[in-house]
């Protein structure tokens, strides 16, 4: 039950982002997961977390825009920049 309800978070993000991605100026973005089990095993000096081996379940290592031609924005928007003090709120509930 616990996967599925991880898998169709994961599609919704997936969706929400497409509005997104046809609104900036980039081709498509890279979705990149990650197994903690694999990253785990690829490390000699990696260490299992306390409470046993890592959790089963892949997780998002990054969500990035890329350009068709290989390369990808390397700025953010100069006329908006991050600011913290917006997603504040999200950062306490998270």
């Amino acid at each position: 039950m616990k996967s599925n309800q991880s898998f169709f978070i994961k599609l919704l993000i997936i969706q929400c982002l497409t509005v997104v991605c046809f609104s900036q100026d980039f081709d498509f973005f890279y979705l990149v997961q990650q197994w903690p089990g694999s990253y785990c095993d690829s490390k000699q000096s990696c260490c299992y977390p306390t409470t046993g081996k890592p959790d089963a379940d892949f997780g998002i290592h990054g969500l990035w825009p890329n350009y068709r031609d290989g390369s990808y924005p390397s700025n953010c928007d100069s006329n908006n920049p991050y600011d913290e003090s917006e997603i504040s709120d999200l950062i306490r509930s998270m």
